[in-house]
């Protein structure tokens, strides 16, 4: 009896103890630290840190870096915008998963516009799932010569991305280039993409017949996005809607580009109709992209609502924003705390 009762203690004993021992294969998953970094290394990480962007910034880029990690673990970064009087604006979101277990496992996700930022306020919320609120926010600023690195300068004095005599020689060298090379669709590119960095009203005019003249013979998503910005940034919002919503056209895209694009004209200028329309032409024609319209559609119904001129029209956006929510909340479960937060 004694031998069994010392046999049931010495069970127990070892159940406590690799049961409730802190070893890996219990570790919780926790966020130890985020940042936004300047761009992706060759390998695919991500590299240096900063604090804000250029609004020439290629991308966006935030970094979590996760403790604990277990097969599947996901991580989700919702992207805002949020114009001066007006509350936030969903750009879009990514969910990242964990194929492997690890002590630590870096995630990262980018948001790219297609050409140069509207300056302003920027936020990206990061979810360590299935948390229904954002684990960490990032705040951060986009603005001319806005990027600032976190990290020690280089000893050699570089000139800052915005600075107009660097961005003048850009030009100049890619105009030397098409010269000897007018044929070159992806010369033409460049020299477009230059031109719209200059922001000036001429440099936008050249862009824009660059842009047009390469769409006339290929209507890729990078030209498309160019041409929009370009027409966005020179206040044509009318063409700037109508190309950013050709993007959605391209069955080989993913429309999020073209959603985030039209978000931002909604806000520059002021015209939350236009659209409100255009993403209900992308819901119409493209079924794979719902997740990432409904969103949007749902924060312009509410932007819309609080400019509502009587009581009756802002309960109609309202509502209308109400029944997104509900689509979201039956189609795409996952995205609706981000939905939500964008609300």
């Amino acid at each position: 009896m004694k031998k069994a009762a010392l046999w049931l203690i010495l069970l127990f004993s070892l159940m406590f103890l690799f049961g409730f021992s802190p070893g890996e294969g219990e570790a919780t998953p926790v966020i130890a630290e985020t940042y936004l970094a300047s761009e992706l290394g060759a390998d695919g990480s991500p590299v240096g840190r900063v604090s804000a962007y250029d609004s020439s910034a290629k991308e966006f880029l935030a970094v979590a870096e996760v403790r604990g990690v277990e097969a599947g673990t996901a991580v989700r970064f919702v992207w805002f915008f949020s114009p001066p009087g007006s509350g936030r604006v969903r750009l879009g979101e990514r969910t990242v998963a964990s194929p492997i277990k690890g002590s630590a496992v870096t995630f990262h996700s980018s948001l790219t516009l297609g050409r140069s930022w509207p300056e302003g306020r920027y936020a990206v919320d990061i979810y360590l799932l299935p948390a229904a609120r954002s684990s960490v926010s990032l705040l951060f600023a986009v603005k001319k010569g806005g990027a600032r690195a976190r990290e020690k300068a280089p000893a050699v004095k570089k000139p800052l991305p915005d600075d107009r005599e660097n961005r003048e020689g850009t030009v100049s060298e890619k105009e030397a280039a098409f010269l000897e090379n007018p044929g070159s669709f992806r010369v033409a590119l460049e020299l477009a993409e230059a031109y719209s960095a200059m922001d000036d009203a001429a440099s936008l005019a050249l862009a824009v017949s660059l842009y047009r003249g390469l769409a006339s013979v290929s209507l890729s998503d990078s030209v498309l996005a160019g041409l929009a910005d370009a027409y966005g940034r020179s206040c044509r919002f009318g063409p700037a809607f109508d190309t950013a919503l050709r993007r959605a056209w391209n069955p080989m895209a993913s429309p999020a580009g073209a959603v985030s694009q039209i978000l931002l004209f909604s806000v520059a200028s002021g015209d939350l109709d236009r659209g409100i329309e255009c993403l209900r032409s992308i819901l119409a024609l493209r079924e794979d992209g719902r997740e990432d319209v409904l969103p949007g559609l749902a924060a312009l119904f509410l932007e819309k609502s609080s400019t509502a001129g009587d009581t009756f029209e802002r309960r109609e956006y309202e509502k209308a924003a109400e029944e997104v929510l509900e689509e979201i909340r039956t189609s795409f479960p996952s995205s609706l705390p981000a939905a939500a937060e964008s609300l």
